[in-house]
């Protein structure tokens, strides 16, 4: 039979005696600053206590019932507490007073006067309604922590041999009630006696005390009833989180299954909707209520109250960069950095480096401004992968909602409105219908995945318009009117209108999608599968090495890869810093920006949809890439990049119109000059206008230089070169008339 006296005594030497590494009596510190009312939570390690019970072989079994009887344990190590807990070294002047001291203050004065008859005699031995709980006057909560060699189990293993046993479980977050007070000890009054009468509840349901005590009715000849007094009742918070198994847990052919959670104390509000956790707590069974009791027999549902709650992804803002990490980082020479962490992202995927450097930036975003009138302007980037079948687009927003410390990922086919922004439910707690959330919603602050994007119904793609732009969703469904933050970032993946995009048809064709959508894209990426046989060769022994060796080759050029926890610490890094326009670069930008407006406008066939929002997207790709470098300041090499990222964005299209127009780049470079010429009535262009009118085309500035030189010696155009030997160009009158 379990002797629970002395295992209450080896609590008690295990919190005296126990000391760390360094010497410090790890848990009479704790239970110091608890006295002290510094600290609210006593968390006992059960690596400390496996560590403590090596010196005395008679513990080994005492560990292994807590284990089991992980409840019961718990009250043990609470009165042993309440036994070692030290008087406080804080003056009672600095600690100031609160309700609960007031009432105990008055409790107590009671106990002790009902303790002595009228004649100052000692009183007869109390009922133990009229006690004072110790519950009610701890002032702390205690939670174990299990040990790190124990291991997590998958939520199917869960079964009635780990009823009252100390488990871990892996899932998903999928719903998170709001937190309400929770009653643990109720408090009545006789109104006869003046007695308070103390109930302690150790449940979700209890039965209320309806008459007073036999030993207080005896003193006052009264059978009066009891009244309820909330004001000096005792509550906790209390939450409940309903935990989804992880898909790569789920049998082949079944449904995920759902645990439900129940939170307390100082464990509430430590989980979101989305989150990936490991939570450790007490497998429990639980009557049904109520009707549902008669109808359930024998038959409980079960639940697990939660210990301890581990984020198996840190958020950006949770994260910190350690010395090592920092040191680490900082070695690698700044030129590569960018290079080197593009590469990092999917290395099994062979190519796309600039789609990978593209969705880097997406990771890092751009900065929010709020300004003074409330205005916002955002600073989460979106993109969407369009192309040919088969060239890895799933699998690239695949890896970053893998990467990423919060991401969703959803299809377009298997995604209605509401599964997108938010339904109405009812509550199974309090039964108040209340808003759930959807993928964007649970993507706040992180990265909603849309693979099919395409395959999305246009009723249900509209709720993405508002999210993109404005980042909020606004609800008003059964009597709740609100607005919800979607502070998320959108990465889409699609495929072209007829399944693989046709070069004879123009790009609002293959696209498919509204320009009301399509503006609201940083970047629309297309991705075209074409023939090429040094590329097919190089990717089919790419693919053949991957399924070989299983895991990404080493790269020929030598560069070494981050690790996905060095990316996400470095990304964390860079997303501290906030970087501006400096006034130098304004009007740099605007030249650039009014010539990508002009040469859409010129063209027969535009390949993009250039709005203001082009302009905002050219920011936020600048600013991506200064943090990147971790400075404060935009500098024109990051202007100059994210102007190339966006022309290599449409180079499959580029392409095609020079292969199809059959011109040299000379003939082209000429047709573009002269055509701007014309619009602009313009007769001299430094070298600097001309590299912002070809930032955005496909030509090279050495193609440039090369037609300026060619015509210049045909005595078509005139050149000087200035000092620095930059180029000017002169055009004759003959090139300004259209």
């Amino acid at each position: 039979m379990q002797d629970y006296a002395q295992d209450k005594g080896y609590c008690i030497d295990f919190f005296k005696n126990f000391t760390d590494d360094d010497g410090i009596p790890k848990y009479m510190d704790m239970l110091q600053d608890i006295a002290n009312r510094s600290r609210r939570v006593l968390q006992i390690e059960l690596d400390d206590l496996a560590l403590y019970c090596k010196t005395n072989h008679e513990l080994l079994q005492f560990l292994a019932s807590i284990e089991a009887n992980t409840r019961r344990y718990l009250k043990l190590f609470a009165e042993a507490a309440d036994v070692t807990l030290p008087d406080p070294t804080v003056p009672a002047s600095e600690m100031a007073k609160d309700v609960f001291d007031v009432l105990l203050e008055q409790r107590q004065h009671n106990v002790s006067a009902q303790e002595m008859d009228v004649d100052g005699n000692p009183a007869p031995p109390q009922d133990q309604h009229q006690r004072l709980p110790a519950e009610l006057t701890r002032r702390y909560e205690v939670l174990l922590i299990p040990r790190s060699d124990s291991g997590t189990l998958n939520m199917r293993a869960v079964d009635a041999r780990h009823l009252g046993r100390l488990v871990s479980v892996r899932g998903i977050v999928t719903q998170v009630t709001d937190v309400k007070p929770m009653l643990t000890v109720a408090t009545y009054l006789d109104d006869a006696s003046g007695f308070e009468i103390y109930q302690e509840v150790t449940g979700r349901t209890f039965t209320p005390l309806q008459e007073v005590p036999d030993a207080v009715a005896n003193m006052n000849n009264s059978k009066n009833g009891l009244q309820l007094q909330t004001s000096g009742s005792k509550f906790v918070r209390f939450q409940e989180a309903k935990l989804q198994e992880l898909a790569i847990e789920v049998p082949e052919g079944a449904t995920p299954r759902h645990m439900v959670v129940h939170l307390r104390g100082e464990l509430t509000r430590h989980m979101k909707p989305g989150d990936a956790v490991t939570v450790s707590g007490i497998f429990l069974p639980e009557p049904f209520a109520g009707f549902r009791a008669m109808k359930a027999g024998l038959v409980t549902t079960t639940f697990m109250e939660a210990q301890h709650v581990h984020h198996n992804k840190q958020s950006y803002s949770e994260t910190k960069l350690t010395n090592e990490d920092r040191a680490m980082l900082e070695a690698i020479p700044q030129q590569d950095i960018y290079h080197r962490l593009a590469n990092s992202l999917a290395p099994e995927i062979f190519g796309h480096e600039d789609v990978k450097k593209a969705l880097l930036l997406l990771m890092v975003g751009g900065v929010t401004r709020t300004l003074p009138d409330g205005m916002k302007l955002r600073g989460d980037m979106h993109i969407c992968l369009m192309g040919d079948p088969g060239v890895a687009k799933s699998q690239l927003i695949k890896h970053i909602a893998h990467i990423s410390p919060r991401a969703v990922y959803t299809t377009g086919k298997g995604s209605s409105g509401v599964g997108l922004t938010a339904a109405v439910q009812r509550d199974n707690v309090t039964g108040e219908m209340i808003l759930e959330g959807g993928a964007l919603v649970l993507a706040d602050k992180g990265i909603c995945c849309i693979d099919e994007f395409d395959k999305m119904e246009e009723g249900d793609r509209t709720a993405i318009h508002e999210v993109m732009e404005q980042q909020t969703v606004s609800i008003a469904k059964a009597g709740i009117t609100t607005t919800l933050n979607t502070r998320t970032t959108v990465l889409a993946a699609a495929n072209p209108a007829w399944g693989r995009y046709d070069t004879r048809r123009s790009p609002a064709e293959n696209i498919a999608l509204p320009a009301a959508l399509l503006s609201r894209f940083d970047l629309m990426w297309l991705i075209l599968d074409k023939i090429d046989s040094e590329s097919d060769r190089n990717l089919a022994q790419h693919v053949v090495r991957v399924h070989k060796e299983g895991k990404a080759p080493k790269r020929d050029d030598g560069v070494e890869l981050l690790s996905p926890d060095i990316l996400r610490k470095y990304i964390a890094e860079a997303k501290t810093h906030n970087p501006y326009i400096p006034e130098d670069l304004t009007e740099y930008i605007a030249a650039v920006y009014a010539e990508m407006r002009a040469d859409e406008a010129a063209a027969k066939v535009p390949h993009s949809y250039t709005t203001a929002r082009t302009l905002l997207s050219i920011l936020r790709l600048s600013q991506a890439l200064a943090k990147l470098r971790w400075d404060d300041v935009v500098m024109q090499p990051d202007v100059d990049e994210a102007l190339r990222l966006m022309r290599m964005s449409k180079i499959s299209l580029y392409e095609d119109q020079d292969r199809v127009a059959a011109q040299d780049p000379i003939s082209a470079i000429y047709n573009i000059i002269r055509n701007n010429a014309q619009a602009n009535n313009k007769h001299t262009y430094t070298w600097a206008e001309l590299q912002a009118m070809f930032m955005t085309s496909p030509h090279s500035m050495e193609q440039v230089r090369q037609a300026l030189i060619e015509y210049r010696d045909v005595n078509v155009w005139s050149l000087e070169e200035t000092q620095a030997g930059e180029l000017t160009l002169l055009l004759g009158s003959d090139d300004i008339i259209a």
